[in-house]
């Protein structure tokens, strides 16, 4: 059955965040160089090439220690692959190969480290800091809005801190102590990338935290909105809206219907904009919340004007 109020608009204020789209339906929050600089990317790329060669090179093939090492890499070359795609704004469960590689490293297990070894608790700790990681960046895949959209809802979490564990795995390094220096080179290769993981929740906190939405004055209904403001918008532009009404969060797409020039206004534009592609349950939220909030001020307007509804 159709929405009957679809087109029935009610004034209310709500949190209310909206950005235009290009035509993929994609906006791309931040320049990929500003994430990450050109001189980092150099020394990401020596960093790479050092732990490739000390793990070639200065580890026995069969030793538990190459296998741990190369098993930590992998699961930092994992995260760095979710970042990339994340921010081009692409969705990586696209790609062939996005399920067999969640499947492995599902199955990767914690390392199995001596208790009386003095950096197994680091390598525990490193573990357990990239896992959370991975959790995070695949939760925000997977709840992604048409693979377009990520929404990072947690706090920025500190880089890892060998001292928190250790502290003299610099000092061992020098030494030419091995497992040491495997461990310094690979825990700046994870500092690198939980840098630039940072910097893309900060480019996306506007989304991310409703709190942080301008409470806005619409007219709104299941068909769509319309606001005043001096901003100007292109005709018939699209645009991913972000709203709060009352305890739901709704992410949806838009298309600008409605551009006109305002007089005797403080405002110069009205701009009107039609959903796109909304779900009968976003559909059924807005009703309800129109309806909730038209009942409240009929009842406010009653309540003070001396009046009774029964």
């Amino acid at each position: 059955m159709a929405n009957v109020r679809r087109f029935f608009r009610y004034d209310v204020e709500i949190p209310l965040y909206f950005e235009t789209v290009d035509v993929q339906g994609r906006h791309l929050r931040v320049n990929r160089d500003k994430l990450i600089k050109r001189q980092e990317a150099f020394h990401l790329e020596e960093l790479d090439h050092d732990i490739r060669e000390l793990l070639s090179e200065a580890f026995s093939p069969t030793s538990d220690a190459l296998r741990i090492f190369h098993m930590l890499n992998h699961r930092i070359d994992y995260m760095a692959w979710l970042l990339d795609d994340i921010i081009e704004g692409h969705d990586p469960r696209l790609r062939h190969d996005y399920k067999f590689r969640l499947r492995e490293d599902r199955k990767i297990t914690p390392p199995e480290v001596s208790n009386v070894s003095k950096v197994g608790p680091l390598i525990e700790g490193f573990y357990l800091q990239v896992s959370d990681h991975l959790h995070e960046l695949i939760e925000s895949v997977q709840n992604s809005i048409d693979g377009k959209i990520f929404l990072f809802p947690r706090k920025i979490k500190p880089n890892f801190d060998e001292t928190d564990y250790v502290s003299n795995l610099g000092e061992l390094s020098e030494r030419g102590i091995l497992p040491a220096k495997a461990l310094e080179l690979l825990i700046q290769k994870l500092n690198f990338y939980e840098t630039v993981f940072a910097r893309l929740k900060e480019a996306y906190h506007s989304i991310s935290d409703p709190g942080s939405w301008p409470v806005m004055p619409v007219n709104i209904s299941a068909g769509g909105f319309s606001f005043n403001t001096n901003e100007t918008f292109e005709k018939f532009a699209h645009m991913n809206i972000f709203m709060q009404l009352d305890d739901n969060i709704l992410v949806c797409r838009g298309k600008i219907v409605l551009n006109k020039a305002l007089k005797n206004s403080e405002f110069a534009y009205k701009i009107g904009v039609e959903f796109e592609f909304l779900s009968r349950e976003h559909a059924e939220i807005i009703t309800l919340f129109e309806q909730h909030r038209e009942l409240q001020d009929a009842m406010s307007l009653a309540s003070k004007n001396g009046l009774a509804l029964f």
